[in-house]
C-alpha cells in the first residue's frame, strides 16, 4: 500500500497567511520570513496534496477551488493545533531549548543586541531566535514566544508589562545644517521620507519646526535613514535610542524630544510560566530599565 503524505503545520500556516495577505511578499512580512521561503512552502504543500491551491497572477495569488476548500477547514484546525502547542509549551519548565522573540529594529539593534551576550552566558543551553520585524507576529499561534513592541494598544490575548514610551526627535549631519537655513528657506532642504505617503508635507512633520520642509524620497528603516542622513541627504526623524548614538548626526532642533508609543514586553498567558519565557522577560525588564535614559532621549553620548 502506498504511503500517504501528510502536510506539515508550517505549510498550512503559510497557506493561511497567503490567503489572508493575497501576495507572497505580504505574507512573508507577516510571518517574518523571506518571500522565497513562503513560495517554497506553498509549492511543497501543493506537491504533498497533489493539487494546485493558487493561481499565480501579476497582482498576487488567487485561490483555486481547492484552495478555497482547504481554507474553509484550515482555520479551525490551525486554532486547535495552536492551542495544544501553547498548552504543552506552558508546561515546559526546562530551561534549555529554543526561544523566539520578536521586536522592531530600534529596540533590537540599539537596546538588546549589546546585552544579549549576558543572557547567553547566563543561560548557555537556551537558543535565541530574534525576529526583527514591524509586523505584529501572532504569539497566540506560536509565531513568537515573546513580543517586545512599541504599541499603545496591544491585543487583549497577551499578557505582560507596560513600560514608558520611547522618544524621538529630528537629526541631521552637522554639515547639512550649516549649509541650509531650514527656518527661513525651508524649500532648500528636505526630509528623508519613510515611504508611507506621497504627500510632500505629511502629518508626521507637523509637530516640528520644519513643517515647511518638503519630504524627499523613501528610506524605509532607521538604519537606512541614519546612513542617508550621515551622508548629507537631509533631515531624519529618528528614535533617540538610535539617533543619539549615531556618531555622524546631531539633533537638528533645541526642542525636547517627543514621546512615541509605549514599550511592552508581552507573551501568551499559557506561556508566561514557562522557564525560558520567564528568564527572558526578567532579562528584558533589566535591559529596558537600564536603558531608560537612552530610550527617553535624556542620554546623549
Amino acid at each position: 500500500m502506498a504511503r500517504i503524505a501528510h502536510p506539515d503545520w508550517e505549510g498550512i500556516k503559510t497557506f493561511k497567511a497567503v490567503m489572508a495577505a493575497g501576495t507572497v511578499r505580504k505574507a512573508a512580512g507577516e510571518l517574518g520570513v523571506h518571500h522565497s521561503t513562503v513560495s517554497r512552502r506553498i509549492e511543497a504543500l501543493e506537491h504533498c496534496l497533489k493539487v494546485r491551491l493558487f493561481d499565480r497572477r501579476p497582482e498576487g495569488y488567487a485561490p483555486t477551488q481547492a484552495g478555497e476548500e482547504l481554507a474553509a477547514v484550515a482555520g479551525d484546525f490551525g486554532d486547535a493545533i495552536d492551542d495544544i502547542m501553547r498548552r504543552m509549551a506552558g508546561q515546559d519548565d526546562v530551561l534549555p531549548g529554543k526561544l523566539t522573540v520578536t521586536m522592531v529594529e530600534p529596540l533590537a539593534s540599539a537596546i538588546f543586541a549589546p546585552r544579549l551576550a549576558e543572557f547567553s552566558d547566563r543561560h548557555p543551553g537556551l537558543e535565541l531566535d530574534i525576529l526583527v520585524t514591524y509586523a505584529e507576529l501572532d504569539v497566540a499561534r506560536r509565531e513568537a514566544d515573546i513580543a517586545i513592541r512599541m504599541n499603545n494598544d496591544p491585543p487583549e490575548t497577551l499578557v505582560g508589562k507596560r513600560y514608558f514610551p520611547y522618544y524621538w526627535t529630528v537629526y541631521a549631519a552637522p554639515a547639512y545644517l550649516e549649509c541650509h537655513d531650514l527656518v527661513r528657506e525651508p524649500e532648500t532642504g528636505r526630509w528623508l521620507g519613510w515611504g508611507d505617503s506621497e504627500d510632500r508635507y505629511p502629518e508626521w512633520t507637523k509637530k516640528t519646526e520644519f513643517a515647511r520642509v518638503p519630504v524627499w524620497g523613501a528610506f524605509d528603516g532607521p538604519a537606512l535613514q541614519i546612513a542617508a542622513a550621515e551622508a548629507g541627504l537631509g533631515l531624519a526623524m529618528l528614535p533617540c535610542m538610535m539617533g543619539d548614538m549615531a556618531t555622524g548626526l546631531v539633533r537638528a532642533t533645541n526642542r525636547k524630544p517627543e514621546p512615541g508609543r509605549d514599550i511592552w514586553v508581552l507573551t501568551h498567558n499559557d506561556l508566561r510560566r514557562t522557564a525560558r519565557v520567564r528568564a527572558f522577560m526578567d532579562f528584558a525588564d533589566v535591559v529596558i530599565r537600564d536603558n531608560r535614559a537612552l530610550l527617553t532621549g535624556e542620554r546623549r553620548d
